[in-house]
């Protein structure tokens, strides 16, 4: 009789678990159902409102929590359809407009410079805002070594180096890990230095695309923090460099 009780009183405990349980469960369902449907809707309104490039860019700006100068230099730009990784798109966003990309020791962007919009003259001349760096010239370059993969670089102007000088461990940021190279010597500020010679396919500066570029890549610690734009990309220009105003003017020859 006693088992009879305690085998009645443990089903009836069971089943009340049971349906707790389920409760519990419908609940945690019905309630995440919920915080989906909120997320979605907020997603969607915020969506709504990135209708202008400047819009656009404030959204990445918090997205990857960069600091963006010259906001206001954005002359009520059309929303831009963008594409790819926040860095990928931070390349179409920004491409009508001069701007420099600033990058931590990691290679994270940290800030951007707008300077001005873009403008294509009429005689074929385009004249480059530049940063300077000791003595030197600094210009922002978008380059890619296989078409597909781009990095946007701040370089030297170095009208002593030959072609584009590149830090070694770009290769693969570049794409071209399986690409062959002209092993050969090559005089750097630090001395003779072993050089791996190959082609980016493209380089863009100021809206200006130069194609099969040839490149040398060099140990990083023999370059330093420097990428040089060199004579394979200036010799196709006649090249004017404005000190006072920072300002360099290409001419295509």
């Amino acid at each position: 009789m006693f088992r009879t009780i305690v085998k009645h009183l443990k089903e009836a405990i069971n089943k009340s678990i049971h349906s707790v349980v389920n409760i519990l469960l419908r609940s945690s369902f019905t309630l995440l159902f919920i915080f989906m449907s909120i997320t979605l809707r907020v997603h969607a309104e915020a969506a709504e409102k990135v209708d202008s490039l400047f819009a656009q860019i404030q959204a990445i700006q918090n997205q990857m929590n960069i600091q963006i100068i010259g906001l206001d230099r954005i002359q009520d730009g059309s929303k831009i359809e963008v594409t790819g990784t926040l860095e990928q798109q931070i390349q179409q966003l920004f491409a009508p407009y001069n701007h420099v990309v600033s990058r931590n020791t990691k290679g994270k962007i940290e800030r951007i410079v707008i300077i001005n919009k873009k403008q294509r003259q009429k005689d074929n001349r385009i004249v480059l805002p530049t940063t300077q760096q000791g003595n030197h010239s600094v210009v922002s370059v978008a380059i890619s070594g296989n078409g597909s993969v781009w990095q946007t670089v701040d370089m030297v102007i170095d009208t002593g180096a030959d072609v584009v000088v590149l830090p070694e461990s770009m290769i693969d940021q570049l794409g071209l890990t399986d690409s062959k190279f002209t092993l050969t010597k090559m005089q750097t500020a630090n001395g003779m230095a072993d050089a791996k010679i190959g082609l980016l396919k493209e380089l863009r500066v100021a809206g200006e695309i130069v194609e099969n570029v040839e490149v040398a890549f060099i140990a990083d610690q023999l370059l330093g923090e420097n990428k040089l734009l060199g004579m394979s990309v200036l010799g196709r220009y006649q090249l004017n460099i404005d000190d006072n105003n920072q300002l360099i003017t290409l001419i295509k020859k």
